[in-house]
């Protein structure tokens, strides 16, 4: 098989027991970093998070991806990949397999509607965010680079 075309997503988070509280709410973030570099049309990749409450309260959690323009990229360009490359997010992705988003990734704004419930101290669940370049991708994102935070928020429920 000919590669015709190569593309570029990076995804840079912070985790490593990212916790954010306020007052009596308390939510920390775990799991690994995805990078993804010559990404072709077709190609898939993924990555899991745990949510934990840490907080004394019922909270209610949403998911946005916060992305920028990468590398010589611009940010008109950085525009066009978010807007091709799909994504999927998945609670409890190895039992009830509960799809929290699908769309693209400059879609991903305070997902899902309405929150997702997560019980107070130590409620945890598992994430699986799936990113996907489809196989119609043209050209037009051939080499462009766009760097990606998942910023998690919570409120009280």
């Amino acid at each position: 098989m000919k590669k015709i075309s190569s593309y570029t997503f990076t995804s840079e988070t912070v985790l490593g027991g990212s916790t954010a509280g306020i007052g009596g709410i308390s939510l920390s973030v775990t799991g690994d970093p995805l990078e993804i570099v010559n990404m072709i049309p077709g190609e898939s990749a993924d990555t899991t998070f745990t949510v934990t409450n840490e907080g004394p309260i019922d909270v209610l959690y949403y998911l946005s991806a916060d992305w920028q323009k990468d590398g010589s990229t611009t940010s008109r360009m950085a525009t066009i990949l978010a807007n091709r490359l799909m994504i999927t997010v998945t609670a409890d992705p190895n039992n009830d397999d509960v799809e929290l988003y699908a769309g693209t990734l400059a879609g991903l704004l305070d997902q899902p509607p309405g929150g997702r419930e997560l019980a107070a101290s130590n409620g945890s669940e598992e994430l699986l965010i799936a990113i996907e370049l489809p196989a119609g991708a043209t050209n037009i994102v051939q080499n462009l680079s766009i760097a990606v935070d998942f910023v998690f928020v919570a409120e009280e429920d």
